[in-house]
């Protein structure tokens, strides 16, 4: 297959088990691959260096749509593609865009559909059509610091969605195990929290958090027929609740957190008294720190 004149671009970070598969099914189509490295520590720079055109290191931040976009800015060509390190191109849809891209085609974004595979099973709930943003113009898309959102198409960009073929779609080779599920949905709903306060989103009520989160569920497992997905399915639905539960929470204890040790350091002071009231002892609860706040976590 000849190149066509596009640019994949992919950020990583310890992507030993997965950059060589991905970067394996460009570089037959694609003009030039850029991987821009969040400082990985296992054996990804040096895969990386063996297919890629130019591998960029670049500091570790939240908002990795940010990494990409360095990547994007050194590319040489208008069109680009993104790619994550545990997703797959397959042929036939290497050789669609590679030919849609050669007839100078008049959209300027295409939504490429993406198939999941999570702990090992195509999980066809998993709402994976029509797509995300991945192939564009460079001058069509705009990069915010939005976790999974980062990319979106410039307002009058003209957006075409592929039809509904796994064959078509980017293969996404996520969650192996349940511990990388359980590291990765801790640290994005982090990132997301902290966000969300950052945009000035209030801490959410109580009571909404579990109609949230429940929905979520009812959505994947019932509505999206997750359940014939077998375990896997169960799993990735109760995931995903737990995901929109755990975000939300999150954001409540980040606007909650600042004032804790104060009041758990008065609570302390509080319950040592009583040995000072039956022994006389003066230093039991002695301490330095100030008894300044007395808020609640409510």
């Amino acid at each position: 297959m000849d190149r066509a004149p596009i640019t994949a671009v992919l950020i990583t970070l310890n992507e030993e088990h997965n950059l060589a598969y991905c970067l394996r099914s460009l570089r037959s189509w694609c003009d030039e691959i850029i991987v821009v490295d969040m400082l990985s520590e296992d054996r990804t720079p040096e895969i990386a260096a063996r297919y890629a055109d130019l591998v960029l290191p670049h500091e570790r931040i939240m908002a990795f749509d940010r990494a990409r976009g360095a990547g994007i800015d050194r590319a040489r060509n208008e069109w680009i593609v993104v790619v994550d390190a545990d997703e797959l191109i397959p042929p036939r849809l290497g050789r669609w865009i590679a030919d849609w891209v050669r007839q100078g085609p008049l959209h300027d974004v295409a939504l490429l559909p993406r198939v999941n595979v999570f702990l090992g099973r195509w999980i066809r709930s998993s709402n994976w059509w029509p797509g995300l943003p991945r192939l564009f113009r460079r001058q069509s898309m705009r990069i915010s610091d939005q976790l999974h959102r980062g990319l979106q198409p410039v307002p009058g960009a003209r957006v075409k969605r592929l039809p509904k073929d796994p064959q078509l779609s980017i293969w996404h080779f996520s969650y192996g195990s349940l511990d990388s599920l359980t590291e990765k949905t801790n640290r994005y709903t982090t990132i997301e929290a902290r966000q969300a306060i950052a945009r000035g989103r209030p801490s959410p009520r109580p009571w909404r958090l579990f109609p949230k989160a429940l929905r979520a569920l009812w959505s994947d497992y019932v509505m999206r027929r997750g359940y014939r997905d077998g375990m896997a399915g169960l799993t990735y639905a109760i995931n995903r609740a737990y995901y929109r539960y755990l975000s939300m929470a999150k954001r409540w204890d980040e606007r909650h957190a600042p004032g804790r040790q104060a009041r758990y350091h008065q609570m302390r002071e509080e319950i040592l008294r009583g040995y000072m009231a039956t022994d006389g002892s003066a230093d039991v609860a002695s301490s330095d720190a100030p008894l300044t706040d007395r808020s609640q976590d409510s």
